[in-house]
């Protein structure tokens, strides 16, 4: 018997820990059997605990450590092999911004600042020469490749309507959407960007998981992200291959915000040695 975990980042969680006990895959005296968990990040941000309990539910086995030998990681093989998008990054100036104590303190309250208060990220939303900077560049590179979808993701609800209004003005077919568009709309703009409709999707957190757009050509990250899995779940959208359905290339661009005293930096191999079977 096999059990599959999709997500198995997730699997930490007590929704799925009660699963997985129901299916003898949990707690002591577990059935081990076959559990597989499928993930693109498998850690937890920079919690060691968590990340250190999500290896030991797949034995700290993780199956791509080696998997192709010393001589290639796994993604530059199947970047090879056209199952990954090669990437191409590029870096926009973003903002400077000073963060309120309360900023600051909120900082603290959502996990050390793996996580961007709203309050703070919606003033960043509003930089009018930092939203300048973005829709200038979009413009010009839709302009260029009338062809491209993209995707982007923004630091408010209020953010994404802006800027795909602002896109609008210049002739770009944009639309937003967020958690509190209704699923028809949603449903209808998606469609939209699928057919080549909609060229820009502007939104909020909502597609950074199960969202399926294999010819997305390029992602723009527009909001500060402090969360390495969140990170990778959003320029997801872009990185299928040819032979996936995808594209041989992605552009990926990114803000080089400066949020002062707050210097957390990424790590997507930071908790590499926890994977390592004991």
């Amino acid at each position: 018997e096999v059990v599959v975990v999709d997500e198995a980042h997730i699997s930490v969680a007590k929704t799925y820990q009660r699963v997985l006990k129901w299916l003898g895959r949990s707690g002591k005296g577990a059935n081990r059997g076959i559990l597989l968990g499928l993930t693109a990040t498998p850690f937890r941000n920079f919690n060691s605990t968590e990340t250190e309990q999500l290896a030991q539910i797949y034995a700290n086995n993780r199956l791509d450590d080696g998997a192709f030998g010393d001589e290639i990681t796994p993604h530059e093989k199947l970047q090879a092999d056209g199952i990954l998008a090669h990437v191409r990054q590029k870096t926009l100036d973003g903002a400077s911004i000073e963060p309120t104590q309360k900023e600051q303190d909120d900082f603290k309250g959502l996990g050390g600042g793996v996580r961007v208060p709203s309050a703070l990220l919606e003033r960043i939303g509003q930089d009018v020469d930092r939203n300048r900077r973005i829709v200038d560049d979009l413009s010009e590179l839709c302009i260029e490749h009338p062809d491209w979808p993209v995707l982007l993701f923004t630091t408010s609800v209020e953010n994404a309507s802006v800027l795909a209004a602002q896109l609008t003005m210049r002739g770009i077919k944009a639309v937003a959407i967020s958690g509190e568009t209704e699923t028809s709309a949603r449903r209808r703009y998606i469609e939209e960007f699928t057919n080549g409709d909609v060229q820009v999707i502007a939104n909020h957190s909502i597609l950074t998981q199960g969202f399926d757009a294999p010819k997305v050509r390029a992602i723009y990250v527009t909001r500060p992200c402090y969360s390495p899995n969140e990170y990778q779940q959003m320029i997801g959208r872009g990185l299928r291959g040819p032979r996936n359905g995808g594209s041989e290339e992605v552009l990926i661009v990114n803000m080089d915000d400066n949020i002062e005293n707050f210097g957390t930096q990424l790590a997507f191999n930071h908790f590499e040695n926890l994977w390592k079977a004991k």
